[in-house]
């Protein structure tokens, strides 16, 4: 028996390998060149450019902006396919939840470059148009997965018991079917809105670089050698990730708690 618990200690090691070597370092070495100047020496300038700097506040208000509106489009147009979806059994459901999920098997980068392509092919003046359609093009998939895994584990014992009850299928549907679903939709949620507003290759192919988001204005920054502001971008885009994540989390474990109550 101990014999087996030391071996089962040691498998995880493979993960916490990398978890340290791709997200704990790159996260520390970013934090570092954010808090020093070029010469090494502990600085808070690089954060005091984010907040003088008009360019970097309209960036951060647009990703929010941009962000909250791709999440909603996603959200409006993927619950009722998710339902749908949940609702079709056997081959046919199957084969149109593989249509859904078919676009990830393709490299995201040509994904955009195919819709680049479209939409000059449309005549489309890039803007915030071909933005928003490519965002929500890419990562409605993300949306559509979680809450149709959420729905199908809703046991049809708990709807039967809510018409047995005398509730119509439209009460059913609002007071039974959308709280139990809601986990599903703040991780879609969650999903589609952290890389809206940190992608910066959609704005940047759709829009022909004529809105600076988020991500847009980190890039520029490496691509200008100004590591240190990067950095401190980076470290601020960070945050901002973080207290969303820890938002959504509790909202979505306090629906959770609440359903049917």
């Amino acid at each position: 028996m101990k014999k087996l618990r030391f071996q089962r200690r040691y498998i995880g090691i493979p993960y916490y390998l990398f978890l340290i070597m791709f997200v704990i370092l790159p996260i520390l070495i970013i934090c570092v060149y954010a808090f020093t100047d070029k010469d090494w020496n502990f600085t808070l300038e690089n954060f005091g450019m984010i907040f003088t700097r008009a360019e970097a506040m309209t960036a951060v208000v647009k990703s929010l902006g941009v962000g909250l509106v791709a999440t909603a489009f996603c959200l409006l147009i993927g619950y009722p396919v998710a339902y749908f979806l949940s609702k079709l059994k056997g081959k046919r459901g199957l084969t149109l939840m593989t249509l859904f999920i078919l676009p990830m098997w393709m490299n995201f980068l040509l994904r955009t470059l195919a819709m680049r392509g479209i939409f000059d092919y449309l005549r489309l003046t890039p803007g915030y148009f071909t933005t928003m359609f490519g965002m929500i093009y890419n990562f409605l998939p993300f949306m559509i997965l979680p809450i149709y895994n959420q729905l199908c584990k809703i046991d049809p014992s708990l709807l039967e018991a809510s018409k047995d009850l005398g509730a119509n299928d439209r009460r059913v549907f609002f007071k039974t079917v959308i709280p139990l679903s809601m986990p599903g939709v703040m991780s879609g949620i969650t999903m589609v809105f952290m890389p809206c507003i940190s992608t910066f290759v959609i704005s940047d192919m759709l829009s022909r670089n004529t809105i600076q988001l988020f991500g847009n204005l980190i890039n520029q920054a490496y691509k200008m050698d100004q590591w240190n502001y990067a950095a401190s971008l980076s470290t601020l885009m960070l945050v901002v990730i973080f207290i969303s994540t820890v938002v959504q989390g509790k909202l979505s474990k306090g629906e959770e708690q609440n359903a049917l109550w």
